[in-house]
């Protein structure tokens, strides 16, 4: 047991380096340039959901936690969000509200057999910019690889009128777990923690320009078809959710 969780805390460091190191793949700069631009285009004219955890690589029968964020681009001041998951890999023991920018609930968070909703409000116009939804408390059961995702979600305005807000596509909305046991392969954590992010076509670890340029070559000459927000198709919002992955690793 002791040799499986020296596997585990040494993948995890391995983890966070490479999240923290900077690409060094050379393109043009005007290539950059146009994906920063981009980019910031994608990341200030849509709202989102992003859930975040520091457990993605779980043992059966502890608990971990999903924090459950909205970020929002212009005044936002009701949320409505289904949050979707496997119950044979994963248990919900409960929803912690303690730190959420809602302050009026319109029901306690449901948690059904596959799902949780939230759905709540602000008494002021809405809040602007990232912040805490809920904190989903869990319990890893099946081991495998499991998902937590955002499937459903609504954005209000609070304009007086209740007009829905974009919301944009974002591998964010979504958290890919590893479950293991004392049975388990070290080996085999490392080999299928890594499948985690979508985005990582090459599968060195990290979202790189050379995984934007495999996407890009996909796109425009067919054959493969890189759908990251699970619609069925190559499109322009599979583009937005591999440059966020890019940008944010660098």
């Amino acid at each position: 047991m002791s040799r499986i969780k020296g596997w585990i805390t040494k993948l995890k460091n391995s983890m966070r380096l490479k999240q923290g190191r900077t690409v060094k793949t050379m393109f043009s700069w005007i290539s950059i340039a146009a994906l920063l631009g981009v980019a910031s285009v994608v990341g200030t004219e849509a709202s989102y959901i992003k859930l975040v955890t520091n457990e993605t690589i779980v043992e059966a029968g502890n608990q971990f936690e999903i924090d459950v964020y909205a970020s929002a681009h212009v005044p936002v001041n009701a949320v409505d969000v289904t949050l979707t998951f496997d119950p044979r890999d994963v248990e919900v023991v409960g929803v912690d509200r303690g730190q959420s920018v809602l302050t009026i609930w319109t029901e306690d968070p449901i948690i059904e057999k596959d799902k949780v909703i939230l759905r709540g409000g602000t008494f002021r116009k809405g809040f602007l910019g990232e912040h805490r939804i809920a904190t989903i408390n869990l319990r890893a059961k099946q081991t495998g690889q499991s998902q937590f995702e955002a499937a459903d979600i609504m954005l209000l305005a609070g304009d007086g009128q209740g007009t829905p807000v974009t919301v944009a596509d974002s591998s964010e909305s979504k958290v890919s777990l590893y479950i293991y046991d004392e049975n388990t392969d070290p080996s085999n954590i490392e080999v299928n923690a890594k499948i985690s992010v979508v985005t990582d076509i090459d599968g060195d670890g990290e979202v790189s320009l050379k995984d934007i340029s495999s996407f890009m070559a996909a796109w425009s000459q067919g054959g493969k078809v890189y759908d990251f927000n699970g619609d069925g198709r190559m499109s322009f919002r599979d583009f937005s959710i591999i440059l966020a992955d890019f940008f944010r690793g660098s």
